[in-house]
């Protein structure tokens, strides 16, 4: 199952946005990310949070709407409390980046929370992001001469690269341990993985 869940960061192009609300079996937005929704014509199958940023214009929305007050989780916590997104293989999350920069390491930190399994994707115009697990590794073709950074929450082992620059090979990442910043892609088909941990892989899109 595909779930993508639409935040009130900074809200993607519409055309992004119709391609991943096309490809998923299940939409959400997280309160203020129904701006977005709305913006590129979209309805989403359920609005949930504490309706503190969404306001509609023309009447209540028409999917199904959940409010849940209260301030001890964020909107994002809460569309992920959903079963839709505890149990799906894919997780897609537009509007998590750009805006507040503690907004969006909060994101990350949220995000990490989802069961191990499943792919964890952050996209937005101008890159995206991939959880990588050691039951999630990734691997991606047409990626030759794109920027990739690899940033360990935590305590990272075993960590593994081929097709790069600069391959890592069973290496140790986290704070005061290897680094992998702006490495490259040298192949047409690249792959990260990991024994222990979990790390975000960005590319750049531009």
């Amino acid at each position: 199952m595909k779930v993508v869940i639409v935040l009130g960061g900074d809200a993607p192009a519409s055309v992004l946005m119709n391609w991943r609300f096309k490809a998923a079996d299940f939409s959400i937005a997280a309160d203020g990310g129904m701006h977005a929704c709305v913006a590129a014509g979209l309805e989403p199958d359920l609005l949930i949070g504490d309706m503190d940023s969404f306001v509609a214009k023309e009447g209540a929305p028409a999917c199904d709407t959940i409010r849940i007050d209260g301030q001890e989780q964020t909107d994002f916590q809460k569309a992920l409390s959903r079963p839709e997104p505890q149990g799906a293989d894919e997780v897609v999350v537009l509007g998590g980046t750009g805006g507040r920069s503690d907004h969006f390491l909060n994101n990350l930190l949220i995000a990490a929370s989802l069961p191990l399994h499943a792919s964890v994707i952050f996209d937005s115009d101008n890159e995206i992001i991939h959880r990588v697990t050691s039951a999630c590794p990734f691997a991606c073709q047409g990626m030759d001469g794109q920027t990739v950074s690899l940033i360990p929450l935590g305590d990272c082992g075993g960590v593994c690269s081929k097709g790069f620059e600069w391959p890592l090979v069973d290496e140790s990442m986290g704070v005061g341990k290897q680094l992998c910043q702006s490495n490259v892609a040298r192949a047409d088909e690249i792959a990260v993985s990991l024994e222990s941990g979990i790390l975000f892989l960005v590319v750049l899109k531009h």
